[in-house]
């Protein structure tokens, strides 16, 4: 078996049967959140993509060669443009948020937290480390679409319907399968060690992950003083 399929699947698995059966899943996958909740969660998953997208920058800067940085490259683009701009574009006007707002949005101490230890793993390991931080991100999230969208019997044209669609289109399905790709050409070959190490930053991911949905989501947590920050620096003229 390859890396992917021997010793990700089945910490995948894990994580993903237990994120689907929390609440803010399953108000989505019957339909039952507010919009409140739901704009909650997409403004704070625009500020976490934003730096995601930079942590995949980094793993682009460590690249020797053509081939890796093509390979990162497509994966950094693909962030980019897809990802974040359909956080920007397309939900911002499905749910009436204005980018006003969504760049306003002071990232909830859960999600810095979690790009925290995406970006530490980044700067501090090679692409192996890079792609084990980062990688739970995207491949939770088609499982999330092909184990919840058959179970979904909302409206096609209902918001919810169409978030857990997005992670089943051919698109998405295609850059999960390129990573995986990926995955098993930089840690196939790791020492017990170094695979130790890898899955550790792996399972570190995943629980992010599934804190996230437990209880940052659900409870619409940010920071316990949050009358403390002022308004978010990037919406400050130069």
């Amino acid at each position: 078996m390859t890396f992917y399929e021997e010793y990700l699947m089945p910490m995948i698995r894990k994580t993903c049967d237990e994120i689907e059966q929390t609440p803010q899943m399953q108000e989505i996958l019957h339909g039952t959140m507010s919009l409140e909740k739901f704009r909650f969660q997409i403004r704070h998953n625009y500020q976490y993509l934003l730096e995601y997208t930079r942590c995949w920058a980094v793993g682009f800067s460590k690249c020797r060669g053509f081939d890796e940085m093509y390979d990162w490259y497509q994966i950094l683009s693909s962030t980019m443009e897809g990802t974040v701009l359909h956080n920007r574009d397309f939900w911002a006007q499905q749910l009436g948020v204005s980018l006003d707002e969504l760049e306003a949005t002071i990232m909830a101490e859960g999600k810095r937290s979690y790009t925290s230890h995406q970006l530490a793993r980044a700067m501090e390991g090679g692409l192996p480390e890079c792609m084990m931080a980062l990688f739970p991100c995207n491949i939770l999230y088609r499982f999330f679409g092909d184990d919840l969208l058959p179970q979904c019997t909302l409206p096609k044209e209902n918001l919810y319907y169409q978030w857990l669609e997005f992670y089943t289109l051919p698109a998405y399905r295609a850059k999960c399968d390129n990573e995986i790709r990926m995955v098993n050409a930089l840690c196939g070959g790791a020492t017990p060690r170094d695979r130790a190490r890898l899955l550790e930053i792996f399972a570190e991911s995943c629980n992010y992950e599934f804190l996230q949905w437990r209880d940052m989501y659900c409870k619409m947590e940010t920071w316990p003083l949050p009358e403390l920050f002022l308004p978010k620096f990037t919406t400050i003229p130069q």
